[in-house]
């Protein structure tokens, strides 16, 4: 859930240097009318003066673990850009180390899916039967959700509801604050959740396209000081949120007090949402990628080994040595989380299943 607050007055601390922790915000928007209790404190956005030494291109996929690839496109081809661009079933350890999954598993089915902005690669770890949905909580914790940007004049939320989506939203879709955005949660046929915002001024011409990936924690300074560390420069927007009943109407909970921070790459954004009340769960094992859901953030690098060794002088290990699969030189590691993430270069695969023409974004301006 971003909030697009241009129409508040916002006051907060400039973040200042390429590679520093972005600070907790620290005074309230302007005053709101007497009946309006909402609390709402941001950071000025954050752009650094350059990308630093980093060589991550940006987010190259978004990992969904599903339970029938079929259905999956099924519901999702209707009502965005979806472009399947490679389908294959393969050993399951040609993909993954084995620690990374709570069953033995043989042969799984993917399904790379191209999308305006990013690939999503969808993950059938029983090709042969179906699992029971699973509905993560709102308030996690790990992944909870990926968001779809699209045009007012043409909402994807009203044709997701014609494929049968599941609100989670209560009065959706909701305006937070007459700025031009409307939020709405809903939950695919798995159970997993995803967001729709609708824009009176999209950044973009297409008719749908993603634009993040959210997730929940229990702790978000320790998640920005992470993936400061990781991406190379600090968050783009540092909130905290509370007594805001249409906020409370958006996640469909009572009461929400929550904290967030974004940070921005060339084709994505990734938001974290700690929440305060009711409290995001502390996950005291590493996720695994065969649960249900959105299994992993997956980035593009030009030189994974190069890559892996400044992420490890930096105390953040690789789990397991490289994994080359379908073209691509795979890593693995872990957030503070447990979230798992990887990064990928691609060393003989298409040059069609990389991010080069999706980057859109500046971090430096944006």
């Amino acid at each position: 859930m971003m909030l697009r607050t241009a129409t508040l007055a916002v006051l907060g601390s400039m973040l200042a240097a390429c590679v520093q922790y972005a600070p907790e915000a620290s005074a309230p928007v302007a005053a709101a009318p007497a009946e309006d209790t909402r609390r709402i404190v941001q950071s000025d956005f954050f752009r650094p003066e350059s990308l630093g030494d980093t060589r991550i291109k940006g987010v190259r996929h978004i990992g969904k673990t599903v339970s029938n690839i079929d259905e999956t496109l099924a519901f999702y081809q209707p009502a965005v850009p979806f472009e399947l661009a490679a389908r294959y079933r393969i050993d399951a350890s040609e993909l993954f180390h084995a620690e990374m999954m709570d069953g033995d598993h043989g042969e799984i089915e993917i399904a790379l899916i191209r999308t305006p902005t990013v690939f999503l690669q969808l993950v059938d770890f029983d090709p042969d039967s179906a699992a029971e949905p699973y509905a993560k909580p709102v308030y996690g914790p790990g992944y909870t959700h990926i968001c779809f940007q699209s045009p007012a004049t043409a909402p994807a939320f009203g044709r997701f509801l014609d494929q049968g989506l599941t609100l989670v939203s209560r009065n959706a879709p909701v305006d937070l604050g007459g700025y031009g955005v409307t939020y709405a949660y809903g939950r695919d046929p798995d159970g997993t959740m995803i967001e729709n915002e609708t824009m009176d001024s999209p950044r973009r011409e297409d008719s749908a396209w993603i634009t993040h990936i959210g997730g929940a924690t229990s702790n978000v300074d320790r998640m920005v000081e992470f993936y400061t560390k990781f991406i190379g420069y600090g968050a783009r927007r540092r909130g905290e949120y509370s007594n805001f009943p249409r906020m409370d109407d958006v996640a469909g909970l009572n009461g929400m007090v929550v904290r967030s921070s974004w940070f921005v790459l060339r084709n994505l954004e990734i938001e974290f949402w700690e929440y305060i009340e009711p409290a995001t769960p502390v996950r005291d094992e590493p996720a695994n990628v065969d649960q249900l859901g959105y299994n992993m953030t997956a980035f593009e690098v030009t030189d994974a080994d190069a890559e892996a060794a400044r992420l490890e002088a930096l105390g953040i290990a690789m789990l397991g040595p490289a994994i080359e699969s379908h073209g691509w030189k795979l890593y693995y590691a872990y957030d503070p989380d447990g979230n798992v993430i990887s990064i990928q270069e691609n060393i003989s695969a298409q040059s069609s299943e990389s991010i080069d023409d999706m980057m859109w974004i500046d971090p430096t301006t944006y």
